[in-house]
């Protein structure tokens, strides 16, 4: 008789130990599993998750602290903003920056840039027009940020900005080597001819022509010492210089459990003389024209107009009304997330407006899985019209200013 109820314990404790090993869950799940589980019972959550990795026929992702780099484009990327035809560019590296140009027929250009920061990482610069007559008119400078932006950390107390911009925390003693100084830093960056997908070289003070310019750029952002176990956000963007468009495709993949408040996903600072009419394209078919003043004071604690449901926006100014930049996102269900201010406009200082697409939130912190993948897609579009004119102020919906 104990025999037999030793033998019965013992198979039920074998059954306990089954159930349990079966739905343990993976170190590393699919943002959507992960979002699965958050919102459901914890036995859906399980199954979900079971269910997610029977049918991914890729392994889980890990740190990567360096990538693969193909000699062709084509080999490794497909090109998510479907551009099929290239114009011919000019490229010149000067200085820690490539001054990527398109020439019109008539002489004009449009240039836009890539400048690399003193710590390392290079960024979206300076976009500008120069007309055959030689005026040149800077929509925006290199002074601040294009690309997203998150304050995030390993924990509520060491949420800061990070990326961006905000990749350098240096001081005049600033070394690239010391990791108290930058939590943003690059592992690589790649040139290839967009319609031949071949790898270019760009030589420094070289000139160098292609069929657009595509370039794949690797960083990691990190939480302390320049480590494996520090990283929090592993990112790969793909750009694509095509005339008057620059595309960005930024994967991010969360290499550890993030805390998140407010993040930038994109952004487009833009001189007051050619932006402060900014024009809404609303998702609802709508269009709301905010107007700011050409000159007022510095306020970094108010004067935005935000939650603007718009993933499309266009910026033109009083001083050059036929210059217009078109800043559009592809991608808001990732770009959007939790966010509490959507697109919004912060009339920043005297000279400058500023353009942000946002997620999360200030109010509280947001934690995030591991092996959350997201992806940010973005395109900053140029047009020149020389017979524009401006609108009345009755077609103005809102005004900011003080």
């Amino acid at each position: 008789m104990k025999k037999r109820i030793l033998y019965s314990a013992f198979l039920c404790l074998l059954a306990l130990c089954m159930l349990v090993s079966c739905t343990e869950t993976p170190a590393e799940t699919s943002s959507e599993a992960a979002s699965e589980a958050s919102s459901e019972a914890s036995s859906a959550a399980e199954s979900s998750v079971i269910e997610s990795s029977e049918e991914s026929s890729e392994p889980p992702r890990e740190v990567s602290m360096s990538y693969e780099i193909p000699n062709n484009y084509n080999d490794k990327y497909s090109d998510t903003f479907g551009v099929e035809d290239f114009v011919e560019m000019e490229i010149k590296s000067s200085n820690n920056t490539y001054a990527i140009t398109y020439y019109y027929p008539d002489g004009g250009s449009y240039r836009t840039h890539l400048v690399k920061k003193r710590w390392g990482v290079w960024m979206l610069g300076a976009m500008e027009h120069r007309d055959a007559k030689g005026k040149t008119v800077q929509m925006s400078s290199s002074s601040t940020d294009y690309e997203w932006v998150s304050a995030c950390g390993k924990t509520t107390n060491t949420i800061t900005f990070r990326g961006g911009n905000h990749g350098d925390y240096a001081t005049s003693d600033w070394n690239a080597e010391d990791s108290s100084k930058s939590n943003d830093r690059l592992l690589d960056m790649t040139f290839y001819d967009a319609k031949t997908g071949e790898k270019v070289e760009i030589e420094e003070g070289a000139t160098v022509k292609v069929n657009g310019l595509r370039v794949v750029i690797h960083t990691n952002i990190y939480d302390g010492e320049y480590n494996e176990d520090n990283v929090l956000i592993c990112t790969e963007k793909l750009y694509l210089f095509n005339g008057e468009d620059v595309f960005v495709q930024s994967e991010l993949f969360l290499a550890q459990d993030t805390y998140f408040k407010i993040t930038y996903s994109c952004m487009f600072p833009v001189a007051k003389s050619y932006g402060n009419y900014i024009l809404f394209h609303n998702d609802d078919g709508t269009t709301t024209l905010v107007k700011t003043p050409l000159t007022g004071k510095s306020n970094y604690g108010s004067n935005f107009s935000n939650h603007h449901k718009s993933t499309k926006v266009t910026l033109f100014g009083e001083k050059a009304p036929g210059h217009r930049m078109t800043v559009q996102i592809y991608n808001p269900e990732d770009m959007f997330c939790q966010s509490q201010q959507y697109t919004m406009l912060w009339d920043m200082n005297p000279s400058s407006n500023k353009l942000y697409f946002s997620s999360f939130t200030n109010s509280k912190a947001t934690k995030i899985e591991k092996g959350t993948v997201w992806t940010y897609c973005s395109s900053w579009s140029f047009s020149y019209d020389p017979d524009a004119t401006l609108p009345d102020d009755s077609e103005v919906d809102e005004m900011l200013g003080f």
